[in-house]
């Protein structure tokens, strides 16, 4: 009989274990028993799920503290959305919630301590936004807090470790902005904290195990390579090692041993297929193997497993891809996996509590068309 049955993912396959035991008498007072294992390997692959009830692209998703997945705003290729839908793994649905108060796309969304989602900025129907609001998983309602000092949109908010949120840079009104500042959640008040060394948009902030923020690349009068690092402890700025090479809107994703892999974007008039490896402890960065495809505007997820899913994108100015593949931070190596079922750019993807990827809506930059559809790796 089968006593046991283990199902996981290792590098770009997922392997069946199953164990089964044997018992035979050899006499009315004894017996014998064994055990063996089998595990069988099968090519990981995407597979299509439930729809958005909405297609949308720019739009943000977060995975609540009840494993739920939350999606808000966007635009749908004409008009910025207010609209949020709830996603439940349980029953590969997705169900309509409270709309926000403000409609936006290029916002940006992050779950509290508390278990609320706070939305700040973005591009919404008056033009780019100063507002801020909260969403309430137990009651499905969003409510505005305080608004932030400074327009942006295209900027970042990373969770600290004393609970507060940092936001930097962004497009405003007045044009590119570098004005820092932190949201105080028991407050829900604002507060300018540092004016940062660049104006700056479509970078990357990162929270280091440290706590301390690495901000990199981006875009201000130029595409930048600059890398600075932002102590909550102390408010200050110190700017470290430039990257290799300029680049903005590409993704940022912090491995188990703490270092920072930096993949893909866009230099100029290049999309990259390069990326680097940033060691916040030598502060170096080092070049590693390119992947086999360019992109940008794509998505960057850590696996449970502790290697780097990167998928979709745009690579060239009128199309997107469909290809993924996997960093192996152990060997250095990229592994092409299979395609994704939709190609798609200005998306979002997040890894669910059970270890699977929700990808989820986008841009097919080909046909200008946002989506709805919706895929597991």
């Amino acid at each position: 009989m089968v006593d046991c049955l283990k199902i996981g993912k290792i590098e770009n396959y997922i392997f069946i274990e199953s164990t089964t035991s044997t018992s035979s008498s050899s006499s009315s007072s004894s017996s014998t028993s064994s055990s063996s294992t089998m595990t069988t390997l099968t090519p990981a692959v995407w597979r299509a799920t439930a729809t958005l009830n909405t297609a949308r692209y720019q739009h943000t998703v977060t995975l609540l503290s009840n494993g739920a997945v939350l999606i808000a705003g966007g635009s749908n290729g004409s008009v910025p959305l207010d609209g949020a839908e709830l996603y439940d793994p349980s029953t590969d649905s997705w169900t309509i919630t409270g709309s926000m108060n403000s409609a936006r796309f290029g916002h940006t969304a992050t779950l509290l301590t508390n278990g609320k989602v706070l939305v700040t900025g973005g591009y919404g129907s008056v033009g780019i936004l100063y507002s801020t609001e909260l969403y309430d998983p137990s009651t499905g309602i969003w409510k505005t807090t305080g608004d932030m000092d400074s327009d942006r949109d295209y900027h970042t908010a990373s969770l600290l470790p004393n609970g507060k949120i940092f936001v930097v840079g962004g497009y405003s009104f007045l044009g590119i902005f570098g004005n820092a500042e932190l949201y105080d959640p028991s407050m829900g008040t604002w507060k300018i904290v540092v004016r940062f060394y660049t104006n700056l948009f479509n970078h990357t902030a990162t929270v280091l195990p440290d706590g301390t923020v690495l901000i990199v690349g981006g875009y201000s009068t130029k595409i930048l390579s600059s890398a600075t690092l932002y102590d909550p402890s102390t408010s200050t700025l110190t700017t470290k090692a430039n990257m290799n090479t300029a680049r903005s809107n590409h993704t940022a994703t912090l491995l188990s041993n703490g270092n920072v892999l930096v993949v893909g974007g866009k230099s100029i008039s290049t999309f990259l297929n390069t990326a680097e490896l940033y060691n916040p402890s030598t502060d170096t960065w080092t070049m590693i193997s390119n992947m086999s495809t360019a992109r940008s505007r794509h998505s960057a997820s850590f696996l449970l497993n502790g290697t780097v899913l990167v998928a979709g994108g745009q690579n060239n100015g009128s199309s997107c891809v469909d290809s993924a593949e996997l960093y192996n931070p152990i060997t250095g190596i990229w592994t092409m996996i299979p395609r994704m079922n939709t190609a798609r750019a200005y998306h979002t993807a997040s890894v669910l509590l059970d270890g699977r990827v929700l990808v989820a809506g986008g841009l097919n930059i080909g046909t200008n068309n946002a989506l709805n559809t919706v895929e597991f790796y």
